[in-house]
């Protein structure tokens, strides 16, 4: 296994040994959705077609919520357990989770394939898109039980220090999804053109495969994880701190998602090219926002293992060095993205109304992105020490203060949509400071299920 111990050696090397193979992961996971996006824009109804990716990814986004905080859970308590050498709670935590995933991944499947059409209307889409989204939507949530697993998965190895293992299997799943999405989209060769169809489920495939290879790997002699088929069971007390730590996690991308959700339904008001425009920017979004998200997650497993190692120091080390590296390397990137806006935004679509409307996606919201970065590096330090109820409380402060009225009020104003992408941005800025003043006071240490285990704090 290629795990890393990083409760040792420089600060600054390990964060960008563990981030580096998590960019390429993040970034591979996003080409999904992407590509999806690339080639349904060129077919005839492209506009409609985008819109049903776009208002279904919004929906999947506030579903698979319940994985991004199972897997939080799950890497933090690995990422303590390992720095504590506790291979005996290791093994518990990963017996548990994978039993918990499964069920979440159940439940959730059918919550959304029963609620979809209301949830459609609900997000005001115009009745063109609805068929088309409804079609993408139900085979994406059939599929869901391997996006679920690859969360888990991705984020025990991630623990233990291991960011390679995921990014090899992202890469090759995503050349996969990529080069089944033509064939099924538009029936190249023998396959059956299915439109936006195909695009669903050359994921799908692509995602079973991608959750096979992960959970071959784990299973490994040579894995730190300890995974025994035959002695998989529920441990309540670790049931326990999972859920501590999940559900305020759940619940913090839960609120992300809502307010994609809300946002979403506002833009759908100003029409389908709104919304096309709206859907390509949040391509960009993706795009910008994983790297940084990588080294926030390397930042996480580094705050969990020098925590379990009751290593204050390298702790509070390992958020501040990443805040100021997503920062400086976010500014640079939104700059070369506002000159190049419009020829970005062109090679998603072909139509000369999205093109010209979605190049303010840039210039609006993406250009705020390195303030965003900050809030991010913040989050991660506190999944990593097991606070995500602090984690919670600032997204929930940042979306219903910030985000929304802001997005709301610009956009009453002339600039109509343009208002909405603004608000954001401006939002970004403002919530950089709040999460850093949090940040600065260091309480957030103190959630950690080793110290306070212990009841010692050691340096």
């Amino acid at each position: 296994m290629r795990n890393i111990d990083t409760t040792q050696g420089p600060v600054v090397k390990n964060l960008m040994k563990l981030a580096w193979p998590i960019a390429i992961s993040n970034l591979a996971n996003v080409f999904y959705n992407i590509a999806d996006t690339f080639f349904v824009g060129h077919l005839e109804n492209s506009a409609e077609a985008i819109s049903a990716v776009t208002v279904s990814f919004t929906i999947v986004f506030l579903l698979v919520a319940f994985a991004i905080g199972l897997s939080t859970a799950t890497s933090t308590l690995i990422s303590q357990y390992y720095g504590a050498k506790d291979h005996e709670n290791l093994e518990k935590t990963v017996h548990t989770s994978i039993i918990l995933i499964f069920s979440f991944a159940f439940v959730v499947t059918i919550t959304g394939l029963l609620t979809k059409k209301w949830i459609f209307l609900l997000l005001k889409t115009d009745p063109a898109v609805i068929p088309l989204a409804d079609e993408y939507f139900t085979i994406i949530m059939v599929g869901m039980f391997f996006m679920f697993t690859f969360y888990v998965f991705q984020s025990m190895l991630r623990g233990v220090g291991d960011t390679k293992t995921p990014m090899i299997a992202s890469i090759f799943s995503n050349i996969i999804n990529i080069v089944l999405d033509p064939f099924l989209i538009y029936g190249w060769l023998f396959f059956p053109k299915l439109g936006v169809a195909g695009a669903a489920y050359a994921t799908v495939i692509a995602r079973l495969l991608l959750s096979l290879y992960l959970f071959y790997r784990i299973l490994q002699k040579d894995s730190p994880l300890g995974i025994r088929l035959k002695r998989i069971r529920l441990n309540f007390r670790i049931t326990k701190e999972i859920l501590r730590i999940g559900i305020p996690s759940s619940f913090s991308e839960m609120t992300v998602a809502l307010g994609m959700t809300i946002l979403l339904a506002r833009v759908n008001t100003f029409g389908p090219i709104a919304t096309a425009a709206h859907g390509i920017g949040i391509r960009f979004d993706s795009i910008m926002y994983m790297p940084m998200a990588a080294i926030g997650q390397a930042a996480s497993t580094m705050v969990g293992q020098n925590l379990g190692a009751k290593r204050r120091d390298r702790t509070y080390e390992a958020g501040k060095k990443s805040m100021i590296f997503i920062f400086l390397s976010t500014f640079i990137v939104t700059i070369l993205a506002a000159v190049f806006a419009k020829p970005l935004v062109s090679i998603f679509t072909n139509s000369p109304e999205v093109i010209e409307l979605g190049r303010y996606y840039i210039y609006f919201h993406i250009a705020f992105y390195c303030f965003l970065g900050i809030r991010v590096s913040a989050l991660y330090s506190f999944y990593g020490a097991g606070d995500s109820r602090t984690a919670f409380i600032t997204t929930l402060i940042t979306l219903f203060v910030l985000r929304v009225p802001l997005a709301y009020l610009f956009s009453a104003t002339a600039l109509g949509v343009k208002g909405v992408w603004l608000g954001l941005g401006v939002a970004h800025a403002i919530s950089s400071i709040y999460m850093y003043l949090i940040f600065r006071r260091k309480k957030w240490m103190e959630k950690s299920i080793i110290l306070r285990n212990s009841n010692q704090l050691e340096d």
